[in-house]
């Protein structure tokens, strides 16, 4: 288990004993098929007149009492922050797997796999035991390589395993389609990630792992089946290998080949061996790990900003040279600030705003926490009102069914708001209330727009199901309370510091995908991002703000406000230091928070960078001839990867466009 190139690791073992030896935080992805305990529900064989009886069992390890509690934790413990957790099961668990795991996840979910040619029923009095289901749940940021709509449903349909692929024996009664399980790690990991499925079978997930270039970890007790999983992954191991040896060599000689995988095999053997050896691996893996990205936290970034870096860190760690100290001239979300260790940081940004929020975090403003914090409440108290005042949906129901028109209805929302005053100014409290305040306008409007909008809608489509209506309806009523902090924003010279910077906070959370634009007289102008955000809360952010982490990470911050070179000039990065550039880009979109970046600006910092700059340095931008025209000099190292947009704003953003990787070492 010295080889950090390791590809696969096979156990027979007690998965519980296996568990607790993985470190934390370790895992990419656990795809698992555990017992269900349907075994005590069976009727036994079967009689059926003239033939051999049906035998209904499932398996004797059905039998034995499995508990979702007692893996929830360790679960949890060694999936990485980016990590996802999907797991088979039945209908007597699902319910165990959401109490112990849905708190503890950003989102829970669940997907069904039909099975399109189910055991028949030999008697017909029932439903056909033609579906699965996958209970499945992650946190934000979480690893997620969407597709298209079209294919992005919670449903898998396939047929159940059959042969060739179906091994007779040994037979695993769960034996589960390869094709399914690709999809799912397609989804749900990268290449190179690692699988871990403590309840292996007959290894199909581990099959699935080598097919599609991720790592796998599987576990297995029964020798029988173990065995069948060691040849079916090697197998796929050994086919994948020959697969990459014909992409790199144009001629193919096949026992030069061979050669090559049996050589890669003979390492990969040495995993399947027992638990001390198992725990030096992970000691190597560490070892590995920390040598090639020696500079990784693994934190999340501050905050949501256009351009953020977080999900080019896979493009970035493995490029970062070794540095004693951190430079960042354009901070950003500081997703790169976020994720490195250093024995010191120096970051700036020329975003006054965006600089107030990183010094009160490093200073733990209490005013400031507290501000949020009645934001936060706020956000909550919106729900309330909504739930106390229903009449808000039978008059919309009224006026879909045409009982009353469009004028009734404006008056009834006029009328509404008049006679709730004091319970909307209460939605955002008395002190919040005392500041210019626009929400009864903003309520107002909004009601009665969303309203009307409703109803086209629905005249040129169908009828929204209830649970649409009354998100439509909070949503309205959210939009009014955000609307008025977006103006108390406008117009906040004579505010304190700490409430101009919560209200920034607020606004970068809940505006339009997180964006922040301007117009002509200088307003900010983005409206409310809508349904997916009304159950966002703010005390999560707060939270992570607070910790133990966060607050050692700042203790050892420098914060700046000023432009990009009088920034480096004054703190001066030495041979020994690494500087991260994530300058805006060369394009119409290329303001953010009001301060313009033009091509004078991008001609004076690729003139720093390449001819005062001692400091090794990395570059991520878009390219464009511009830019890379200012690079293509000797010494400098430019590399190319594809960044997709998940936002194109007023179509000014190609979707797909490609980005540089520019190093001068």
């Amino acid at each position: 288990m010295k080889d950090p190139n390791w590809r696969k690791c096979i156990l027979r073992a007690d998965s519980r004993n296996v568990i607790k030896r993985i470190p934390d935080n370790s895992i990419d992805f656990i795809l698992t098929d555990p017992p269900y305990n349907l075994g005590r529900h069976s009727t036994g064989n079967i009689p059926l007149p003239g033939r051999t009886p049906m035998n209904n069992d499932v398996a004797d390890w059905d039998m034995i009492e499995f508990n979702p509690e007692e893996w929830a934790d360790e679960f949890i413990r060694i999936l990485k922050p980016t990590g996802n957790l999907f797991i088979f099961t039945s209908y007597n668990h699902l319910g165990r797997w959401y109490n112990c795991l849905d708190h503890k996840f950003d989102t829970s979910n669940f997907m069904i796999w039909h099975k399109t040619n189910p055991a028949p029923k030999i008697f017909k009095a029932g439903f056909l035991n033609s579906c699965e289901m996958i209970f499945t749940c992650w946190n934000k940021k979480h690893t997620w390589n969407f597709i298209s709509q079209a294919e992005m449903h919670n449903f898998l349909e396939s047929p159940i395993c059959m042969r060739p692929e179906r091994l007779a024996n040994p037979k695993h009664p769960a034996q589960k389609p390869v094709s399914i399980l690709k999809k799912m790690i397609e989804i749900a990991s990268n290449k190179d990630d690692i699988i871990f499925d403590p309840f292996m079978g007959v290894g199909s997930v581990g099959v699935a792992a080598m097919e599609l270039d991720r790592r796998f970890i599987g576990v297995e007790i029964d020798n029988n089946y173990f065995e069948a999983a060691g040849m079916r992954i090697n197998v796929a191991f050994s086919e994948q290998e020959r697969n990459h040896y014909m992409k790199e060599n144009k001629t193919y000689n096949i026992q030069e080949a061979e050669n090559t995988t049996m050589a890669n095999e003979s390492v990969v053997a040495t995993y399947q061996s027992n638990l001390s050896d198992f725990d030096n691996f992970f000691n190597k893996e560490k070892t590995y790990s920390e040598s090639k990205h020696m500079i990784s936290t693994g934190l999340p970034p501050i905050i949501k900003w256009p351009g953020g870096k977080e999900k080019e860190l896979k493009y970035i760690l493995p490029n970062t040279p070794r540095f004693k100290r951190f430079f960042e001239p354009f901070v950003g979300g500081g997703s790169v600030f976020m994720a490195l260790n250093a024995e010191q940081y120096f970051i700036n940004d020329l975003s006054t705003e965006l600089v107030s929020l990183y010094n009160n975090i490093a200073s733990h403003n209490n005013e400031f926490y507290r501000i949020i914090e009645m934001m936060d409440a706020a956000w909550k108290n919106a729900v309330k009102f909504f739930h106390a005042n229903p009449v808000l949906v039978n008059n919309y129901k009224k006026y879909r069914e045409e009982n009353i028109d469009e004028k009734e209805l404006k008056s009834f929302v006029h009328n509404f708001c008049a006679s709730h005053k004091d319970d909307i100014l209460d939605i955002i409290g008395e002190e919040m209330s005392s500041h210019t305040c626009v929400l009864m306008k903003e309520m107002e409007k909004n009601l009665y727009r969303k309203m009307v909008r409703m109803h086209e809608l629905e005249m040129q489509k169908h009828l929204l199901p209830e649970d649409d209506l009354l998100d439509n309806i909070e949503t309205a009523i959210k939009s009014a309370v955000y609307m008025n902090y977006r103006n108390l924003y406008n117009h906040k010279d004579n505010l304190s510091k700490e409430l101009q910077c919560a209200l920034f906070f607020f606004l970068r959370n809940y505006a339009y995908s997180g964006m922040f634009r301007y117009s002509s007289n200088g307003e900010f102008n983005v409206p409310y991002g809508g349904i997916a955000y009304n159950s966002k809360l703010l005390a999560k952010k707060l939270g992570y703000y607070r910790s133990d982490e966060v607050r050692e990470h700042f203790k050892d911050a420098n914060i700046y406000n000023k432009d990009f070179e009088a920034f480096l000039r004054e703190t001066n990065p030495t041979e020994d230091d690494f500087v991260f550039l994530d300058p805006p880009y060369d394009s119409e979109f290329s303001t953010y928070a009001q301060n313009a970046f033009t091509r004078e600006d991008q001609e004076r910092l690729a003139n720093y960078m390449i001819n005062e700059c001692r400091a090794k340095w990395m570059m991520i931008i878009k390219n464009t001839e511009f830019i890379y025209g200012l690079y293509d000099r000797e010494g400098i190292n430019i590399r190319t990867f594809d960044k997709e947009y998940l936002v194109s704003f007023m179509n000014r953003n190609d979707k797909k466009v490609t980005h540089l990787l520019i190093t001068n070492y």
